[in-house]
């Protein structure tokens, strides 16, 4: 695992651990909360010098059964060297510490990669990830997430670092 990974793993722990919500302006808690929905959404893109441009778009939307149980579906759409993937994805989320500003959790999904070319064959696996929503208003929050993909459900894809936006009504 690099070094940095390790220390924003490192640093969200001791930001947990320290965290003294006392001081704080509470919000109501409009985010987590059973009967709640969200929408998670975020935009990237890749330019690397060997291989080809890509740009990303993933969105999640999430109803929660109570306040610690989310099911979510996902939907993420890539484009690259002009063919278009797509990769729809259903999971669960389970948050282990609520509170009005941070909020972690941990989860896992599954997914079926396939494109509009008939040539590349589809692609099936799952994640596995733990995240928390940094809320900056009631309704927004900042939702960075670290994550290990599984390529046909036994083999290590590789990891991942996301940040989404979301927005719970």
């Amino acid at each position: 695992m690099s070094s940095t990974i390790k220390l924003l793993i490192q640093l969200l722990i001791l930001c947990l651990l320290t965290l003294n919500l006392n001081g704080f302006e509470k919000f109501e808690e409009n985010g987590v909360k059973s009967g709640n929905m969200k929408i998670s959404a975020t935009l990237s893109s890749e330019q690397d010098n060997d291989k080809y441009n890509k740009a990303n778009f993933y969105s999640q939307f999430g109803y929660f059964y109570n306040n610690s149980i989310e099911v979510l579906i996902g939907l993420q759409l890539e484009e690259q060297q002009k063919e278009l993937y797509y990769t729809p994805s259903i999971g669960v989320n389970y948050y282990f510490y609520n509170t009005p500003i941070v909020t972690p959790y941990i989860g896992g999904q599954i997914f079926y990669k396939n494109t509009t070319n008939e040539y590349i064959r589809e692609k099936k696996g799952d994640k596995f990830y733990i995240g928390t929503h940094l809320f900056i208003s009631e309704n927004v929050a900042i939702t960075p997430e670290y994550g290990v993909i599984y390529k046909d459900f036994d083999t290590e894809k590789g990891t991942y670092f996301n940040t989404f936006l979301t927005y719970f009504f």
